[in-house]
């Protein structure tokens, strides 16, 4: 029986398109098979374009605070955000239109189907049934809802169901994600009365505790009530009101917001009928993004905790390279940058601290600089955060964090800088222009080479015999 397809990719998502467009290029024959439901929900497009208004909102207040003459600028407008935000979806989801994939050569199938496993493994839709050689779910994620006693008949919104102009002015976000944690400061910042309930025993639980110390403090101080190792245990409504019982706290608000954990929406896919397995509300994937069904591949930003369509395009690409050629390519996190939306942005590549003490133990050097050392930084007053970098003692950068102005855009250099394996010596060769936030990484190599050579006995009574000597011989 002959193939139809070399590829077969089920979803309508970012990454499915991004799939779809590197497995052309490869001159394979490749379906999208889209469904029935339009998906053209982003959460990493809502958080950035709330992101941004917030930004201008605080700068609007900074303008006003030093009493600036800005009678020929508009105050910005709540009641038009909704239209703005539309108007900036419309031109990013235009970046992945479905024409542009036909054009190229793909075919795009609105249709839902479900996997079969006889005579042969195919997908099945409402005439026909795709034959392929491989096929990938890049299917759309969604919130998974604890099972919190009263919680369905009181009601709660999703970030689907989000609707920032219709909401109401005390709110309570259930969050074990950073997107909570986001969503908590932009709110916050557009008058409303935030309070964060994390039943973890911190905000951030992959991070460093100086990383969560911060942006907890950050919360804290723009007003943001925190409840952190807080189970819920029950919710209710009286009198109009809807109440939480969070550990030992009693809560009143007027609406509830559940920023979870997600998972890829499979219903209808069948995948049990192909032996694909579903572990802790995830497909179980190998390190080549292949599932328990070999033939069936799985991708997208619902497998970590943040939501970031960088780690769903990479896992895009090397799924497409598997599907298509042999599966060898195996995924790797520790080059990928990870971003989180507040202000000021926190950013991450490679290792946390505790994980490289963990495995190089004494191995190490730690070099933290805060953003008071940067001209840019002071120009704009956001002087609040820091850089630290972490590398071994030969100078091999085993990862970065940073919280600060401009910081998801730093990040990609040091990113770079390990996947091409250049030490950090090199990095102090580099002498950035004046008054930009790269210089924190120059005066991070710098220190750096100050603390290796003050360890350095033998180099240093050298260096100091060295001048004491040419010192006198010179006449």
């Amino acid at each position: 029986m002959s193939l139809d397809y070399d590829l077969v990719i089920i979803g309508n998502t970012p990454e499915a398109f991004f799939a779809a467009s590197e497995a052309i290029k490869l001159k394979t024959r490749v379906a999208l098979v889209l469904g029935t439901t339009p998906n053209h929900y982003s959460l990493e497009t809502e958080s950035l374009i709330l992101n941004y208004f917030t930004f201008l909102h605080g700068h609007w207040h900074n303008f006003n605070q030093w009493h600036l003459n800005l009678d020929s600028v508009s105050p910005l407008n709540y009641t038009h955000l909704k239209q703005w935000k539309d108007a900036v979806k419309q031109d990013i989801q235009a970046l992945t239109n479905q024409e542009k994939l036909a054009n190229l050569g793909v075919d795009i199938i609105e249709e839902s189907g479900e996997f079969c496993r006889l005579p042969k493994l195919g997908f099945v839709l409402k005439n026909r049934t795709l034959r392929s050689r491989r096929y990938l779910l890049a299917t759309p994620s969604i919130t998974i809802i604890p099972p919190i006693p009263g919680l369905a008949e009181v009601g709660y919104l999703i970030p689907e169901t989000l609707n920032i102009d219709q909401l109401p002015e005390t709110i309570v976000i259930v969050s074990q994600t950073a997107l909570g944690v986001e969503l908590a400061q932009a709110l916050n910042r557009l008058g409303k009365k935030i309070t964060l309930i994390v039943e973890a025993s911190n905000i951030l639980l992959q991070e460093d505790k100086d990383i969560v110390q911060l942006i907890q403090a950050i919360l804290e101080a723009e007003g943001i009530q925190l409840f952190i190792n807080c189970p819920i245990t029950q919710v209710r409504k009286l009198e109009g009101k809807k109440w939480i019982q969070a550990g030992n706290k009693a809560l009143e608000t007027d609406e509830i917001i559940m920023m979870n954990q997600r998972k890829l929406n499979i219903k209808g896919l069948n995948l049990e009928g192909v032996k694909v397995e579903i572990e802790n509300n995830k497909i179980k994937t190998n390190h080549k993004l292949q599932t328990t069904n070999p033939n069936i591949y799985a991708c997208g930003r619902a497998m970590g905790q943040y939501n970031l369509s960088n780690m769903a395009q990479y896992e895009g690409t090397i799924a497409v390279k598997n599907t298509i050629f042999y599966p060898i390519f195996k995924v790797n996190y520790d080059h990928c940058p990870v971003r989180m939306l507040i202000d000021p942005i926190f950013s991450r590549v490679g290792l946390t601290e505790t994980q490289a003490k963990q495995e190089y133990e004494n191995d190490l050097i730690i070099i933290k600089k805060n953003y008071k050392s940067l001209v840019k930084a002071t120009n704009l007053d956001e002087t609040t955060g820091f850089c630290k970098l972490i590398t071994r003692r030969n100078g091999l950068i085993l990862g970065c964090h940073i919280i600060g102005n401009n910081s998801d855009e730093i990040i990609n250099i040091v990113a770079l800088a390990m996947k091409n394996k250049i030490k950090i010596q090199k990095i102090e060769k580099l002498f950035p222009p004046y008054g930009t936030i790269s210089e924190i990484l120059f005066q991070i190599a710098q220190q750096w080479h100050e603390q290796k050579n003050k360890q350095n006995q033998l180099l240093n009574n050298c260096l100091e015999t060295l001048l004491f000597w040419r010192r006198k011989w010179i006449k």
